[in-house]
């Protein structure tokens, strides 16, 4: 008899608990159902085609159509590494959009530190809101997660070239840890730097400096060789998280690599017609 109401009793709590189970499975759909974006804002979405495309070429056609053949001078600014600084990335932004003078403003890659799909829509909702066109390049950084799949689709090309008021503006995807690969695309560079002389100036932009880690001696030697012997008048570069400004070789041209922005800082490229200057902003 004893074991008969043990057994009635525990009979009925396992029917009360199939009831819960059930009421808390029948709350969680209802709860689902009206929250269409439940997982919108989840960092690890992936699968789902980018809302932007081409945002560089786009960049490139408007300073095209309002670009010179002649020399003029003008003023660009230059901020990279913003990976997840999205506070100090708005501060960036808000200061460049004080200056109304700038011609364009480049990025020096690592706009993602992680290289997934809603770091890259979080990048182009702050950087929508910058008054003057923006050209990203690609950053080590946006090679993780295939991100550099996600970049080709939102921006267009990793390498790419600008000519702007008869200055060559080059745009090298110099990655090798990411990519898997031994030497950035040197013959690319080669190719867009031979017969350049006739422009005014000639600026190299590639996310990470020769100097930096990524970059074995001998890939060291060789870009710096590629500046010297084609007249580059200046490289610019991020990655470092530091700003530095100088003659790094002996031969060659001088070397400028932006901070990230957690470092509050932004910068500006003046070209003159007598020479350029680099100019650092605190904000």
């Amino acid at each position: 008899m004893h074991l008969t109401l043990q057994l009635i009793l525990a009979l009925r709590l396992m029917h009360i608990f199939r009831i819960h189970r059930r009421i808390l499975l029948a709350g969680l759909l209802l709860l689902a159902a009206g929250c269409d974006n439940l997982f919108e804002y989840s960092p690890y979405k992936a699968g789902v085609r980018v809302p932007y495309s081409d945002l560089n070429l786009k960049a490139m056609k408007e300073l095209e159509a309002q670009s010179s053949e002649a020399f003029a001078p003008f003023t660009i600014g230059v901020f990279g590494d913003t990976h997840t600084y999205y506070d100090d990335f708005e501060k960036q932004v808000a200061r460049f959009n004080q200056q109304d003078s700038l011609a364009f403003i480049a990025h020096m890659g690592d706009l993602t530190l992680s290289g997934i799909y809603r770091e890259f829509i979080w990048y182009r909702d702050i950087s929508s809101k910058l008054k003057h066109p923006l050209l990203t390049l690609i950053g080590n950084h946006d090679y993780l997660s295939n991100g550099e799949f996600m970049y080709e689709e939102m921006f267009g090309p990793w390498n790419f070239t600008l000519v702007y008021n008869n200055c060559l503006f080059v745009f090298l995807d110099d990655i090798i840890w990411e990519k898997n690969v031994q030497d950035p695309d040197f013959a690319w560079l080669e190719s867009v730097l031979e017969g350049s002389e006739h422009y005014k100036y000639r600026f190299v932009l590639a996310h990470i400096p020769p100097w930096s880690a990524p970059f074995s001696k001998g890939n060291e030697y060789y870009y710096n060789m590629l500046m010297d012997k084609y007249g580059v008048d200046l490289s610019i570069h991020g990655h470092t998280h530091s700003y530095y400004y100088g003659q790094r070789y002996e031969n060659g041209p001088p070397y400028f690599t932006s901070s990230s922005s957690n470092k509050r800082e932004v910068f500006y490229l003046d070209v003159k017609e007598d020479g350029f200057e680099i100019r650092k902003e605190d904000i």
